[in-house]
C-alpha cells in the first residue's frame, strides 16, 4: 500500500492528533478503510508527530537567502519559503516543533532537490510548447514619478507583518522612511493593492532597547507589489503609513547618523525618475498622435513632433495658413468639453476639396450626420487622396492638474491656469482599409447636402504650434533686412514690395497690394536695390518657391528655387551675410521654455489613450523592450498580462511570425515622417483570467471584406473582438534635450547610473503606439 494515496487524509488527521477525542475522529474518518491501512496510517501519524531535535540548514539547499532564526530554542538557517512554510503549519502540528514539520521545511517548493526531482518528471511527460518569450516586454507606469520629500534610511532589519485573517508573515525590510517603507516578503501569501497591514521590528526592538518595535505595532497601506524575476520566492512591497509614526520617525532619527544610510536610496529613486522620463520622452519624440490644449473652446498649444507633423500639416490651406481650428469648432468642443465629463470621444471624418486655385475643407463628427449623410460623406471623401478619419479625444484639466503643476512649473501657473482641456488627435486613416467605406450604397442625395459640413475659409487658427523639445527648428540663421524687391508670377504683372527679413534659402516680404497666390507657385524675385550697388550680381530675376501666404495675401515666405541661377543667387547672399554679419540683426528663434514643456507632458502623460513599445536589438535579434500605460490598466496591457500568464506583458499576438514585416522592415536606420501602420484583428476566448484562444489577423492576410467580416462576427459569437492599429518607427536618437538635462543631474548624484541609462537608451532601435480601434473598424463594417 502506497502511503501517497492517503496524504489527504492524513492531513485532516495532523490538527487533531493531541485532542482528547483522536481515537474517534480517527476511527470515522478512516471507516472506508481496511484494516491494514489503517494500521500504517497511525503508525505513520506517530512518525511525523514524533518530537524533532534536528536543526534545519538550508544553506545551498534552496533557490534563496537564508537567514538564522532563533526557533524553539534552536537556531536553524532557513529562507524566505521556508519560513513562510513553517509560520503556516506550526499550528496544525500543535505549536510543537515535530518530524512532520522539519520534513515540510527540508522539502519546501524552491528546494534543489524538489526542482531537480520536478524536472525529471517534466521531462519523462508530454512536451508542451514554450511561450516564446522574444516578445515579452516590461511595463513602465508613465505620468508617475517617485518623489519624495524625506529622506529613506536603508536598512536590512526582520519585520513581521500582520495580515488579515490572522495570517502572518515574516519579511525584511529594505528601506524605511517617516511616512512609507519597502519590504521583502515571501510571494507565498496573498497581498493586494490598498490592503493594511500591521508591522513590528523584533531585532530593531532590541537593538535600540525599544518594546515599542515589538509590541506597538505600525499600521501600513499596500501602494505597489513588485514581482522579483530571478527569484520568484519572494515579491516587494511599497506601503505607506497609516497610523501614528511617532517610534519609526525616532528610530530613524537614532539610525540616520551614519550619512551613508541617508544618501543611497534617494540615488535609487533618482535612477527610478530619470529612467521612466527617458521613455517618456522617447515615446513623446516619435509619437503620432497629436496632443492639443484648449481654453475654454478655443484651441491654444498643439504640440508637434515629426512623426505628427502630417495631421498639422493637412490642416493647412493653399495659401499654407492652419484651419484646424474648424475642424476642432467651437460647437464641437461644447459637446466634447461639456462640464463633469472624465473624458469624451469622437470619430472625426474628413477631406479637402480644391476648386478655383483654393482648398475646401470638409469634416463632420459622427454624432452630427443622419445615416444617409454618413453614406454619402464616407462615398465622397473616401475616394479621395485627402481622405482622414481622425479620432478626438478631450480631458478636462482638474484642480489636482493645477497643484502638481505648482511643483513643476510655478513660474508657468498663470499662463497654463487658463487651460481648461486637453485633446488628442489620432489619425486612424489606413489607405488599405479606404474602401470599407464605400461598401454601403450610395443614397439618392444631392452632393449639396454635404455644404453643410464644409468650414469656412476664415478666420484661420491662432493657436502657437509648439515642437515638443526646447531645441532649435531653424536650419539657418535669419537676419533682419529690408531691401526693394520685385516680384514676378507667370499668371500675374510684376508687384513691387520690400524684404521683411532673410536668410540664405529663405526669404520674407511684403507686397504693395494683394497677390492671390498660393503655396508651391514658383516666382522669381528681383533685389532692386542690391542689383543697383553690384549689376553683375545675379539678383535679376533669382527662383524662389511660395512657401507660405498671408490671409490678406499681402505678406509672404519663400524658399529658393533650383538651377543655376538658384544656385548663384545663394552664394551672393552667403557672401553679402558673412560680410556684413556684424551690421545684420539676427532674428532669434523663439522657443518654448523647458517648464512650459515639462508642464504639459506631465499632463499628457497621465491621459494616454494608446501603448507605447519600444524595440531593441539583442545578439542581432530585435526584441520588446518596454511598454508604457497609465494606471488603472487599461485592456490592452490586462490582455498582453493574460497571455503571458499573469507574470509578465507579451506582444506575442501582435508581432509572433510577423517579426520581419512588423519590427525588422518598419525599424530599420532610415528618417521617415509618417509612420508605418498595420491594421489587426484579434478573437479572443477567456476562461475566468485566462486566455484559452487568441487568434490574430493584420487586414492584408484576409482575402476579401467579406472573410474579414466573418471573422469579427465569428469572434464576437464566441467570445470578444478586438482591432487594434500598430504605428511603428525607427529610433535614430532617443535622447532630447530634456533627457539629457535629466542624465546630467543624475551624473552629478551617481555617474555610472546616468551612464548606464545613457546606454539603455541608446540600445533602443524603434518605438509605436497600440490603438484600439474597435469601435472604428465595426463602424466602418456596419457591424453591430
Amino acid at each position: 500500500m502506497l502511503l501517497d494515496d492517503y496524504k489527504g487524509l492524513i492531513e485532516q488527521l495532523i490538527p487533531v492528533y493531541d485532542s482528547d477525542d483522536f481515537d474517534d475522529v480517527f476511527q470515522m474518518i478512516t471507516q472506508e478503510t481496511n484494516g491494514p491501512a489503517r494500521l500504517q496510517i497511525k503508525m505513520e501519524l506517530n512518525r511525523i508527530m514524533a518530537p524533532c531535535h534536528q536543526l534545519v540548514d538550508l544553506r545551498g539547499r534552496v533557490k534563496g537567502e537564508c537567514r538564522p532564526y532563533e526557533l524553539h530554542g534552536q537556531r536553524h538557517w532557513l529562507d524566505d519559503v521556508a519560513i513562510n512554510t513553517y509560520h503556516k503549519r506550526i499550528k496544525a502540528y500543535g505549536g510543537k516543533y515535530r518530524v512532520g514539520l522539519y520534513e515540510a521545511l527540508m522539502s519546501t517548493r524552491n528546494n534543489f532537490r524538489v526542482l531537480h526531482q520536478q524536472e525529471r518528471q517534466e521531462t519523462n511527460t508530454e512536451e508542451t510548447p514554450q511561450r516564446d518569450t522574444q516578445f515579452d516586454a516590461n511595463l513602465i507606469r508613465f505620468g508617475h514619478y517617485l518623489t519624495r520629500d524625506e529622506n529613506r534610511l536603508q536598512i536590512t532589519t526582520q519585520v513581521n507583518l500582520a495580515l488579515p485573517f490572522n495570517q502572518s508573515v515574516h519579511g525584511v525590510t529594505s528601506d524605511l522612511s517617516y511616512s512609507g517603507a519597502k519590504f521583502k516578503v515571501p510571494s507565498a501569501f496573498k497581498y493586494n493593492l490598498g490592503q493594511t497591514v500591521v508591522a513590528t521590528f523584533p531585532k530593531m526592538a532590541e537593538k535600540f532597547n525599544d518594546p515599542r518595535l515589538l509590541n506597538q505595532g505600525t499600521k501600513y497601506r499596500i501602494l505597489g507589489i513588485d514581482d522579483n524575476k530571478e527569484n520568484d520566492s519572494f515579491k516587494w512591497l511599497r506601503l505607506k503609513i497609516t497610523s501614528d509614526n511617532s517610534v519609526i520617525k525616532q528610530t530613524i532619527d537614532r539610525s540616520q547618523q551614519v550619512l551613508q544610510h541617508r544618501t543611497r536610496k534617494n540615488h535609487e529613486d533618482k535612477v527610478i525618475q530619470v529612467r521612466t522620463k527617458g521613455y517618456e520622452h522617447c515615446f513623446l519624440k516619435h509619437t503620432t498622435s497629436m496632443p492639443l490644449f484648449f481654453a475654454g473652446n478655443e484651441l491654444k498649444y498643439s504640440l508637434l513632433t515629426d512623426h505628427n507633423r502630417h495631421i498639422w500639416d493637412s490642416w493647412h490651406d493653399e495659401r499654407n495658413q492652419p484651419v484646424i481650428n474648424h475642424l476642432l469648432s467651437k460647437d464641437r468642443m461644447a459637446i466634447l468639453g461639456k462640464a463633469g465629463l472624465k473624458q469624451c470621444s469622437t470619430l472625426i471624418y474628413s477631406f479637402v476639396h480644391e476648386h478655383d486655385r483654393k482648398s475646401f475643407f470638409y469634416s463632420a463628427a459622427l454624432p452630427e450626420m443622419t445615416m444617409e449623410q454618413r453614406h454619402l460623406f464616407w462615398h465622397v471623401g473616401a475616394s479621395r487622396k485627402s481622405w482622414q478619419v481622425t479620432r478626438l479625444t478631450v480631458h478636462p484639466i482638474s484642480e489636482k492638474d493645477l497643484e502638481r503643476l505648482q511643483d513643476i512649473a510655478p513660474e508657468m501657473l498663470d499662463q497654463l491656469s487658463k487651460l481648461t482641456h486637453i485633446g488628442i488627435l489620432q489619425d486612424l486613416t489606413n489607405e488599405q482599409a479606404q474602401q470599407d467605406y464605400r461598401l454601403p450604397v450610395k443614397p439618392q442625395l444631392p452632393g449639396k447636402a454635404l455644404q453643410t459640413f464644409r468650414h469656412p475659409r476664415n478666420p484661420v487658427s491662432t493657436a502657437k504650434a509648439i515642437y515638443f523639445d526646447p531645441k532649435p527648428q531653424r536650419s539657418e540663421s535669419r537676419f533682419k533686412f529690408q531691401t526693394a524687391i520685385e516680384l514676378h508670377h507667370p499668371d500675374f504683372p510684376p508687384i513691387t514690395g520690400t524684404t521683411i527679413d532673410f536668410s540664405i534659402r529663405g526669404l520674407n516680404l511684403d507686397i504693395i497690394q494683394p497677390l492671390p497666390i498660393k503655396r508651391g507657385d514658383e516666382v522669381t524675385i528681383k533685389f532692386v536695390d542690391l542689383q543697383k550697388l553690384d549689376k553683375n550680381a545675379p539678383l535679376s530675376h533669382v527662383p524662389y518657391k511660395i512657401v507660405r501666404v498671408s490671409p490678406d495675401f499681402s505678406n509672404i515666405q519663400l524658399t529658393t528655387g533650383s538651377g543655376d541661377y538658384a544656385f548663384r543667387g545663394e552664394q551672393f547672399l552667403r557672401r553679402l551675410i558673412k560680410h556684413n554679419e556684424s551690421k545684420f540683426k539676427v532674428l532669434e528663434e523663439v522657443l518654448p521654455s523647458g517648464e512650459l514643456l515639462l508642464a504639459m507632458h506631465q499632463m499628457l502623460l497621465t491621459r494616454l489613450n494608446c501603448i507605447p513599445y519600444f524595440t531593441e536589438k539583442v545578439d542581432h535579434k530585435i526584441k520588446i523592450k518596454a511598454i508604457g500605460c497609465n494606471f488603472p490598466m487599461p485592456a490592452l496591457p490586462k490582455l498582453f498580462n493574460q497571455v503571458a500568464g499573469g507574470k509578465d506583458f507579451s506582444l506575442e499576438p501582435i508581432f509572433k511570425n510577423r517579426l520581419k514585416k512588423m519590427l525588422a522592415e518598419t525599424m530599420r536606420p532610415v528618417e521617415i515622417r509618417k509612420p508605418y501602420i498595420h491594421e489587426l484583428y484579434l478573437s479572443i476566448q477567456r476562461k475566468g483570467n485566462t486566455i484559452k484562444h487568441l487568434d490574430s489577423k493584420l487586414i492584408d492576410e484576409f482575402g476579401t471584406v467579406d472573410e474579414r467580416i466573418k471573422f469579427i462576427k465569428g469572434a464576437k459569437a464566441k467570445g470578444e473582438f478586438m482591432a487594434i492599429r500598430v504605428t511603428a518607427v525607427p529610433v535614430l536618437n532617443p535622447m532630447t534635450v530634456l533627457t539629457g538635462i535629466e542624465l546630467g543631474e543624475l551624473a552629478r548624484m551617481a555617474l555610472h547610473r546616468a551612464r548606464a541609462l545613457e546606454v539603455e537608451f541608446n540600445s533602443l532601435i524603434g518605438c509605436g503606439e497600440i490603438y484600439d480601434i474597435t469601435d472604428e473598424v465595426q463602424i466602418r463594417l456596419e457591424i453591430g
